[in-house]
């Protein structure tokens, strides 16, 4: 019994050693390399990332408040280069950029709504910590868009501008 044993084993070990193996292993890598790749492909093509970030951070946010923050940080300096011009039409266009910022930002954060005047009513209380900030810097972007004579100076347009940047400075965006 002993000696089919040994020979068993013996046979077993020429076999692992043979080139036969080694084809049969090749084979197998690839197969392995071919099922990983698939499975990585279809995790993208389901949303996986955006689930990562909703386990990771509770809510599906978007790239510009986690990996693409240099983007959002170049537009941001660029509205804030508009409040160092002499021109009024150039701290209302401010103020309009940046409230379009925000807005695409909350839309993306999953909050329903046409506008985000909608969006903005139907974020629950207690989930931004300057949602009323918010409110107040919509407003003032409204009335620019609305009323045609309705003025708006440097300062105000900084307060507007600082009350969105609170905004992207709770999430960390601009620091």
């Amino acid at each position: 019994m002993q000696t089919i044993y040994l020979l068993f084993f013996q046979d077993l070990k020429n076999f692992y050693h043979s080139s036969a193996f080694v084809f049969i292993k090749f084979i197998l890598a690839i197969y392995v390399l071919v099922l990983a790749v698939d499975i990585i492909l279809l995790l993208i093509q389901r949303g996986v990332a955006g689930n990562i970030r909703q386990l990771v951070a509770g809510i599906n946010m978007p790239s510009e408040l986690t990996t693409r923050k240099s983007k959002l940080k170049i537009r941001w300096n660029k509205i804030l280069r508009r409040l160092t011009s002499a021109n009024e039409s150039e701290y209302k266009v401010a103020v309009i950029e940046a409230d379009n910022i925000i807005d695409d930002l909350i839309k993306r954060l999953g909050y329903k709504g046409e506008n985000l005047g909608e969006r903005l009513a139907n974020i629950p209380a207690g989930q931004l910590d300057n949602l009323d900030e918010i409110k107040e810097a919509h407003e003032i972007r409204n009335r620019i868009i609305h009323e045609e004579d309705f003025s708006v100076s440097r300062e105000k347009a900084r307060e507007v501008i600082v009350k969105y940047e609170h905004f992207l400075r709770h999430f960390e965006v601009l620091d």
